[in-house]
């Protein structure tokens, strides 16, 4: 796959946030030298966190998404069963940082781009667009209306993807469209960052971006998808393998 590193890609779909950040660290660096001693203790230590969670983010996304075990896809076949004769790719117009037409079993019977700009509010993710050629052969559709057959596939890739629905409503709308699609004993494939200390710690106020595990659960459950199997990819990213019950 040929693109710019995960730690570049990053900090261009969010550059606000971290010049932000930067600009924040200096003012307060600045303000120490004229506030009483505990308010500049405050203030430097504000300006710490600021900078070192801007800085440990970018590394933390260059291990995930250039030197982790995420890009390689090995772990893909420990999810999926090899016996998957058709699968698709649901993503919001961005890849799913693994080569997945070389790691999956079957045929890609589609891929689908559920890019929605009423429901996909962050700013980020318009910017990561912009800067993305458009996904070859993607079909555009919404997230509560994919367009697939009933029973499609025996496998749907949703990665880093399915939290940039921030409306609940259509997140389960999304799920319930995902069940339709698999055939029964067939999977989807989640792939996230979560909501979480591991997150918090490499992300800072950024991880709310993220959703909690349990909200993930408490979709699967709402759209009668079993947990056939979970893994952590890294410590900053889940995947999960709802099965859709025989």
């Amino acid at each position: 796959m040929n693109r710019q590193g995960g730690a570049v890609r990053i900090f261009l779909y969010n550059w606000p946030s971290y010049v932000g950040a930067w600009i924040f660290s200096l003012v307060l660096l600045l303000a120490s030298r004229f506030v009483p001693p505990l308010a500049r203790q405050l203030a430097m230590i504000g300006a710490g966190l600021a900078l070192t969670w801007s800085a440990v983010s970018l590394l933390v996304s260059y291990y995930v998404y250039d030197k982790s075990p995420l890009a390689s896809g090995r772990w893909v076949a420990k999810l999926l069963d090899a016996q998957t004769a058709s699968w698709a790719i649901v993503h919001a117009g961005l890849d799913a940082e693994v080569e997945l037409d070389a790691v999956m079993p079957g045929r890609c019977v589609a891929r689908l781009d559920i890019f929605d700009d009423r429901i996909m509010t962050a700013p980020s993710i318009a910017r990561a667009r912009a800067r993305t050629a458009p996904s070859q052969g993607a079909i555009r559709c919404r997230p509560e209306s994919l367009t697939l057959e009933d029973e499609a596939c025996d496998a749907i890739v949703v990665a880093f993807t399915a939290h940039e629905i921030r409306d609940q409503g259509a997140r389960e709308a999304f799920f319930d469209e995902l069940r339709r699609c698999l055939r029964p004993g067939g999977k989807a494939l989640l792939v996230e960052h979560l909501r979480d200390p591991a997150n918090f710690l490499a992300f800072g106020p950024g991880y709310l971006h993220f959703v909690p595990r349990r909200e993930w659960l408490r979709l699967a459950s709402h759209a009668k998808l079993a947990i056939a199997k979970e893994a952590r990819i890294t410590p900053w990213v889940m995947a999960l393998a709802l099965e859709r019950p025989r």
